[in-house]
């Protein structure tokens, strides 16, 4: 026995016997599913909360098989690299990492809330709005050089009715630019107030429009978008403790971005 363990064949063999034994004592280990106790109870705790019945041994036995059943699709559809190719898959899993690594964020004080406002003003600023009257038609009409000198003479055209009416007084940029389309918002946004302009094409019609006025970006106040500001300044609180855990992550990455 003494001269089989001193040769170096011998000892190779058991040693490589060892390391396959251990190698495939841990490939089962990694393939296992197991179904604790607790596992169980718990399925049969979510069962009772959903029907609101006790489940019997027929119904635990489904239980754990429809568990074993997902936990195998589960590890299969990993294995195939399907949490890599799912966009929805991948948005969930980042979504329920991001949380992991900030957690909820701590409701921040008023003292708070108010210095973030200030400090982020450009972000709680309203839109640009104008006011404008218009005289619609649903096709180009004829001579529409002579009904622009009438409208700027004071005369009255009533043109065609409009589904939104004639006058939009303080309306938002973005709304203009929803009901009339951008080239329409910009010729708003260059004419000069008190003088008619047209004809001015849109998907909808014809208009010509007189620009009353324009009021420029203004800052909301606080107590109007307060739950905004709470919004705004956990969310950057989020966003700024998975920016620097990713920035821990990066070093065991090879990044190469190409282009």
């Amino acid at each position: 026995m003494s001269r089989l363990l001193r040769d170096p064949l011998v000892v190779f063999i058991a040693v490589a016997a060892l390391l396959f034994g251990a190698y495939w004592a841990l490939g089962r280990r990694d393939n296992a599913i197991i179904v604790s106790t607790a596992t169980a109870d718990s399925l049969a705790e979510n069962y009772q909360l959903m029907t609101g019945r006790v489940p019997d041994a027929a119904a635990r036995r489904k239980l754990v098989d429809d568990y074993v059943t997902d936990e195998i699709l589960f590890r299969e559809a990993v294995s195939r690299g399907m949490h890599l190719t799912d966009r929805t898959t991948r948005a969930r899993l980042v979504d329920r990492l991001r949380f992991l690594i900030a957690g909820a964020p701590d409701t921040p004080a008023e003292a708070d809330l108010l210095d973030f406002y200030s400090e982020h003003g450009e972000l709680y600023r309203a839109e640009p709005q104008i006011s404008l009257r218009q005289v619609y038609f649903t096709r180009m009409p004829e001579a529409p050089a002579a009904i622009l000198a009438a409208l700027n003479r004071g005369d009255r055209i009533d043109g065609d009715d409009f589904w939104m009416g004639r006058s939009f007084p303080d309306y938002g940029e973005s709304m203009l630019r929803g009901m009339f389309g951008q080239p329409i918002l910009e010729a708003a946004r260059k004419a000069a107030p008190g003088t008619w302009i047209g004809p001015l094409p849109s998907p909808r019609g014809v208009h010509f429009i007189l620009v009353e006025r324009r009021n420029p970006p203004r800052l909301m106040r606080y107590t109007d978008v307060r739950d905004q500001v709470r919004q705004d300044m956990m969310a950057a609180e989020t966003a700024g403790a998975v920016a620097s855990a990713v920035r821990k992550m990066e070093a065991k990455y090879d990044v190469d971005i190409e282009g």
